[in-house]
Formats: C-alpha cells, structure tokens, sequence
C-alpha cells in the first residue's frame, strides 16, 4: 500500500519539512521554502516558454495533449481524455469543439456504442501534430538540460507524487 503525507514520511525515516514564519524582511525566505510557490514558478516559467515557442502561441498545452492522446488512441472517448487530462467533461467538449472547428479532429459514433463518439485526428491534424511534437520536444529540451539524466527522472518521479 502507497503511503503518502506524514505517515509516508514517518515511516521512511524522514522527517516532514517544516515551513516557518519569517520575521521582518521583504517575506520572500518563507515563499521560497514553500513547495507550492516553487511548483508555480516552474509551471509559470514553462508556460512562458510553451506560448513563445509552441505553435506560433496559438496552441494551448491542454490542445497538445488532446492531439497526442488522440494520435496514440484513435477513437479515443471524451470521457477517457477528461480523466486522462484531469479535465471536467463541459470544458473538454469546448476545447474539443474549438480543436474539431479548426480541421484538426473529427468526432466519429462509435459503431458498437451509439451514445459514444470517438476522436480521430484528421490528415491536417496529423501533420500539425508532428510539427508541434518537434516544437514540444525543442521546448522540453530547453528545460530538461538543466538536470542531469538521474536528476530528471527523480524530479519527474517526485512531481508524480503529487498528482497521482
């Protein structure tokens, strides 16, 4: 059984960090211990990124991830993409519409299930898509080449800890 939380950290010998009041200063010692202010720096400074150099800034990460989702799981449901992309179903079925008015997907009733359509990517869709997936690929090298090998993948494994 997974143990998160103190309990996780009791029983593996750690301790759990503590976050202390600062006294006097500008309070930016406490905002730089605190894990949520580092988690939104990063996620701000790679979000920056993503809009200067990912589809001319007209192409969400959110739309990426619906495209790639699509590409590897033709016929993929709006329900499966939602919980895969921790998106409620109102909003995804918007940016699902915006995605399909563009060319790039097209929604197909499944031929089993009548209440259920599927995602395609459309030709024009496949060849946006390999573009983004170079641009996406420059983009996380540019962030990737901070760390080492070793680094990276215990940075990855410590976020997926706090989503999953």
């Amino acid at each position: 059984m997974k143990r998160t939380g103190r309990n996780a950290a009791e029983s593996s010998g750690r301790r759990p960090a503590r976050v202390t009041a600062v006294s006097g200063g500008d309070g930016l010692p406490m905002l730089q211990s605190l894990l949520g202010y580092n988690v939104r720096r990063a996620h701000v400074s790679m979000a920056r990124d993503f809009q200067r150099h990912v589809g001319q800034g007209k192409v969400r990460p959110v739309v990426f991830s619906i495209l790639l989702l699509a590409e590897a799981q033709p016929g993929i449901a709006q329900v499966e993409l939602a919980h895969k992309l921790a998106l409620d179903k109102a909003s995804l079925v918007a940016l699902i519409d915006r995605i399909e008015g563009s060319g790039l997907v097209e929604r197909r009733r499944s031929t089993q299930d009548r209440r259920r359509q599927g995602l395609f990517l459309t030709p024009q869709g496949i060849l946006r898509l390999q573009a983004l997936k170079d641009e996406v690929g420059r983009h996380e090298r540019r962030f990737m080449e901070r760390f080492t090998p070793v680094e990276l993948a215990l940075l990855v494994s410590l976020l997926q800890r706090l989503h999953d």
